[in-house]
This record gives C-alpha cells, sequence and structure tokens, in this order.
C-alpha cells in the first residue's frame, strides 16, 4: 500500500473511530445519565485557567456552534453539573462555570475512567502511543 492509500485510510478511519467512540463512551458513562460529549464540555472548559470561559471560547476550543455547546451546557446544567451564567461586565457574554457537585462527581471517578482510557489503548505498544501522539497533534496543527 502506498502513502496516499495510507493516508485516505487514516482520514476514512479518522470518522469511523469518532462514531464508534462516540457510541462506546455513551455506553460506558449511561449508567451516570451522562455522554462522551458533555464529558467532553466538561473536559474543554477545564482548560481555561483563567476562570469561566464564555461559550464561544468553548465552542471555538470544541470546533463546534455556540448552539451545539449551548445545548449540551443546559443538559448539564439541568443535573446540577454546569452553571451558565451572564458575564459581569458584558450582559452579552455568557460563561460556563463547573460546579463543585461537578468536580466531586468527576473525582470519584478517576480510577475508573483512567482505567477505560488504559483498556481501549492496552494493545498499543509505546512506541506505537507516541507516534499516535505525535500524529494526531501534527495533524491538528494543520487543520487549524
Amino acid at each position: 500500500m502506498d502513502i496516499l492509500d495510507k493516508q485516505k485510510f487514516i482520514f476514512g478511519s479518522i470518522f469511523l473511530l469518532a462514531n464508534k467512540l462516540q457510541v462506546l463512551g455513551d455506553q460506558y458513562f449511561a449508567e451516570n445519565d451522562m455522554t462522551v460529549k458533555q464529558w467532553l464540555l466538561t473536559v474543554m472548559i477545564l482548560q481555561f485557567q483563567d476562570g469561566p470561559p464564555t461559550l464561544s471560547q468553548v465552542a471555538e476550543l470544541m470546533g463546534s456552534s455556540r448552539q451545539n455547546v449551548k445545548q449540551i451546557a443546559l443538559k448539564l446544567e439541568k443535573k446540577g453539573l454546569l452553571t451558565i451564567e451572564k458575564d459581569d461586565q458584558d450582559a452579552r457574554v455568557i460563561r460556563l462555570k463547573i460546579t463543585e457537585k461537578s468536580y466531586s462527581f468527576w473525582e470519584k471517578r478517576v480510577d475508573k475512567d483512567e482505567q477505560y482510557v488504559m483498556e481501549l489503548f492496552k494493545d498499543l505498544s509505546k512506541e506505537e502511543t507516541d507516534a499516535m501522539y505525535s500524529g494526531v497533534g501534527k495533524l491538528f496543527e494543520k487543520i487549524k
């Protein structure tokens, strides 16, 4: 198989993997009435160290629309895991804030969740994991 055929295979496989990982993740989180997109939104919010991020900042980081992110945020808010607040300085700006209930929820799951990820990748060697990490990182940089 030449390099172009491998690149085409990788390109298509990324979409298939994304779909399959979402299904598996949703099944994994189902016992807690959670989805993998709700988990991802929480992780994205936690990337901001300078206080609660705006809806727009999180949408940009996720590569998603404000409307999609807001729908996910509303579901987390109903569960008490997130608050959606107007900015103190500008009422047009919406900020997403993780609640103490959310921190507690995720803290209780750390070991289980790490085990889940390790199980997903257990058949990959360190070298394969390093290569995937590097390759995915470079692909992300390319498409920014």
